[in-house]
């Protein structure tokens, strides 16, 4: 099989987080079109204050028009660097630093519609730090008990692939199998 020849992009729409650009191919004769949103890349946290609990945010999602709990999460600034952002946004979005961090893994999570790449670090030895969330992000922070993830997610509120992706390798997989229940 063939590769497909990239021809052209077109902006469709541009804001300070993402652009939407329509993106043009050849494959032999046959020209396909696809909308492609162009990410800066993000970083997600896994943070455990203590063995039996760990540090959740509740935020309200706008696409979904309900709150989430997720792990501490954002964008990379232009120029940042990745573990920079992170240990910005555990401030941020959860009032805590870390004096230890390490990469868990690199993952895109649209790959169908996005070329946005995801940086999964560990943080810890925990203190905590003043947060200051950005404009019209409703946030706060939560410390979960690790018993009560599955029946969290069970009921929906832990839902995002970021968090999912973090828990499981911290729980095992096993946590998100709940016989169709939930949204995993």
């Amino acid at each position: 099989m063939k590769d497909p020849v990239y021809q052209s992009s077109e902006a469709i729409f541009t804001s300070p987080r993402f652009s939407l650009a329509r993106e043009v191919f050849r494959i032999d004769s046959v020209t396909v079109e696809r909308p492609v949103i162009h990410h800066p890349g993000a970083v997600a946290i896994l943070a455990q204050p203590n063995p039996d609990q760990v540090l959740l945010v509740r935020q309200f999602r706008y696409p979904l028009k309900r709150w989430t709990l997720e792990i501490p999460a954002g964008t990379i600034d232009s120029g940042e660097e990745p573990l920079a952002t992170a240990q910005r946004e555990l401030s941020e979005e959860a009032g805590y630093a870390a004096d230890h961090w390490q990469e868990l893994i690199r993952f895109y999570p649209a790959v169908g519609v996005s070329d946005e790449e995801m940086v999964l670090y560990v943080a810890s030895s925990l203190s905590e730090s003043p947060g200051t969330p950005d404009v019209g992000e409703l946030i706060g922070r939560e410390l979960v008990a690790l018993k009560d993830i599955p029946a969290l997610q069970q009921q929906g509120m832990i839902c995002d692939a970021k968090t999912i992706m973090a828990l499981s390798f911290l729980l095992g997989g096993a946590w998100c199998m709940n016989g169709g229940s939930g949204t995993c």
